[in-house]
């Protein structure tokens, strides 16, 4: 026989209310009380009915969840704080990946729409701001890209990448390094990578140093592209002056550190490397590498928080922003 509310409420001496508010977190529930009901809950093995619940509040209980790589360890890390809260609030996440590809993210983005998934959070889209505007009736949380002016329901969610990257020139000013090399990702489609790149530049300036000790090249945001960087850039110079290498991320900048390694270069007395994002085999890769921590925790926790605020509140955003402060976290490499 089906468990049902009034069975968990009659066992735990309480009112279905009660259970209700339980189950659903929206009201407070003495501890003593919320302890009863769970044990009842775990005692019975009752599966609250997610699809009838939505059918009776006009909610899906689902939140649509875009990320343009799951293989890459700091969109997984992201999504795994989401679903965490997600989870505890009883609702579900629509996971979908676009690949990198702008048709591909509006693709998913028109579902979430058909499904009628409550909110959406949208992780590092490569969509122009136009495109994104026009999914104004839902609420989206725009994580890990810097925030543009709106009055749609949106929010943004992300980490000061100009900040980030100019604490890696202040390192490398501070550990005695001259030249200096970028390795770049997508900087004319992706906005982190442009900001990073903007602001190294501009923590150069800073320092009085001209922008012509900085030799940029760009590739996109995967191990083979770090590798052909650093072998690009071994072939044309000479390592006889120290290097400060900034590599726009932990991934790109594993391929480099291989790179470097093949060409017997001693790293960090040669060539410093500083990574982004301090995902986490950053700590496992030889040398263990320096970079700079894009907090994936609060990344995906402020996002799942603010877009369900919005869903139970019924208040537009209206583009308001939650700028988190990166860190650098200094190992072996540099």
């Amino acid at each position: 026989m089906k468990v049902t509310i009034k069975d968990i409420a009659k066992r735990a001496q309480v009112s279905t209310a009660t259970v209700s508010n339980v189950l659903t977190k929206k009201k407070y529930v003495s501890p003593e009380l919320e302890q009863r009901v769970m044990e009842v809950i775990e005692a019975t093995n009752y599966s609250p009915n997610t699809y009838a619940r939505s059918l009776k509040i006009n909610k899906s209980y689902e939140i649509g969840v875009h990320v343009p790589d799951i293989t890459n360890p700091f969109f997984s890390e992201t999504v795994k704080y989401i679903y965490k809260t997600a989870s505890k609030k009883n609702y579900q996440i629509q996971l979908c990946i676009s690949n990198d590809k702008v048709e591909k993210e509006k693709e998913i983005l028109n579902n979430f729409m058909q499904k009628r998934v409550d909110g959406i959070i949208n992780v590092a889209p490569k969509m122009k701001e136009a495109d994104l505007i026009k999914y104004k009736d839902i609420p989206m949380v725009i994580v890990d890209r810097p925030a543009f002016k709106t009055n749609a329901n949106m929010s943004f969610v992300y980490a000061d990448n100009s900040i980030g990257a100019e604490s890696v020139i202040d390192y490398f000013v501070e550990k005695g390094y001259k030249k200096y090399v970028c390795f770049m990702g997508q900087v004319e489609v992706i906005p982190n990578a442009r900001k990073r790149l903007e602001g190294f530049l501009t923590g150069m300036e800073k320092h009085g140093l001209s922008k012509e000790n900085c030799k940029i090249y760009y590739g996109d945001f995967t191990f083979d592209s770090g590798y052909a960087l650093m072998e690009r850039f071994l072939q044309e110079y000479s390592v006889e002056e120290r290097y400060g290498v900034f590599v726009s991320s932990d991934i790109m900048a594993w391929g480099a550190l291989e790179a470097a390694k093949k060409y017997g270069v001693n790293i960090p007395s040669q060539i410093g490397v500083v990574g982004y994002d301090n995902i986490y085999f950053s700590n496992f890769i030889n040398p263990h590498l320096t970079t700079v921590e894009n907090p994936t925790k609060e990344l995906g926790t402020n996002a799942i928080q603010v877009v369900l605020e919005a869903i139970s509140s019924g208040e537009k955003m209206k583009g308001t922003s939650i700028i988190l402060q990166p860190a650098l976290v200094v190992r072996n490499s540099c």
